[in-house]
This record gives C-alpha cells, sequence and structure tokens, in this order.
C-alpha cells in the first residue's frame, strides 16, 4: 500500500509509535488500520440497528415500551460492594 501526500511530521509520529511499541512500521500500519476497519464495521452495525429501532418505533402495531427509570436500591456504595464481596467468597 502506498499513501501519497502524507505530511513528513505525522509520518515521524506514526514512526515513533511504532518504534515506541517494538513493531515494524508495516506492522504498527497493519493493526492501526484494522483497528480503524473494525470501529467502521461497529458504527455501520449500529446505524442499521438504529434505523431498525426507528422504524419500529413508528409503526403503530408496534409499540415502544417505555422504559424504566433507574431506581435507587436504598443501599450505600459500601453496602453493595460488602454484599458483591460476601457472594464472591461464599463460591
Amino acid at each position: 500500500m502506498q499513501v501519497r501526500d502524507l505530511d513528513p511530521a505525522v509520518n515521524d509520529r506514526l514512526k515513533g509509535a511504532a518504534a515506541a511499541k517494538g513493531l515494524s512500521y508495516s506492522e504498527y500500519l497493519r493493526r492501526e488500520l484494522t483497528r480503524i476497519a473494525e470501529r467502521l464495521r461497529i458504527d455501520e452495525r449500529w446505524r442499521e440497528v438504529s434505523a431498525e429501532a426507528r422504524s419500529r418505533a413508528e409503526l403503530p402495531s408496534a409499540p415502544v415500551e417505555p422504559v424504566e427509570p433507574w431506581r435507587p436500591l436504598g443501599m450505600t456504595t459500601e453496602e453493595i460492594v460488602a454484599s458483591v464481596r460476601e457472594d464472591r467468597d461464599s463460591r
């Protein structure tokens, strides 16, 4: 792959980042491009799911259930942590 007109400062930063991770420049770029492509795939899927949810919400035959607001448990953070630890210790 060839990238034309890449700013030399950007190229230097990328090479430095690769060196800092102990990777070759090619391996570093391969990993970064794979990460970008995965994020794009997730973004695309999120748009699809959001569009489906909007479509269902607009259909009169498929009412959207209201989401219950968060309700306090009536416990302090310390009590919750103690309860979780107690449960873990019992296993």
